[in-house]
């Protein structure tokens, strides 16, 4: 079960590594076309959402070794994944905030299968 625990870990932190990534290299015309136009976001939240993606992608992976830093990690996407589905819910886009609520489920199932790690850390 650990293997799998790290094969999942490994997959969800390279997720959130190239939808950072993605924003953040993304030209303004670009982020206009696929998020503010279709959500009315700003495009600066845009690029700070990408930010915060690729820090958590990046924090997840220091998480093999510091349980604190996948703690941090797991609680950002959780929080940037609860953000995303409001956003497109509130927007009326129900058919974009399924693949935010799969990315949840997927980081839920983590948290639980490294909850007796993350238990331990103080």
């Amino acid at each position: 079960m650990k293997w799998v625990t790290r094969i999942l870990q490994g997959l969800v932190a390279l997720d959130f590594l190239f939808a950072g990534a993605s924003k953040i290299f993304s030209s303004s015309d670009q982020i206009r076309e696929l998020f503010t136009d279709k959500l009315g976001t700003p495009v600066v939240l845009i690029y700070t959402v990408g930010v915060f993606e690729a820090l958590a992608g990046l924090f997840l992976i220091a998480g093999y070794r510091s349980r604190r830093a996948a703690v941090a990690s797991i609680a950002v996407m959780i929080a940037i994944l609860i953000g995303a589905i409001v956003t497109n819910l509130t927007a009326g886009l129900v058919g974009d905030a399924i693949v935010p609520f799969a990315s949840l489920i997927v980081v839920a199932v983590l948290l639980y299968l490294k909850r007796d790690a993350l238990k331990s850390t103080k």
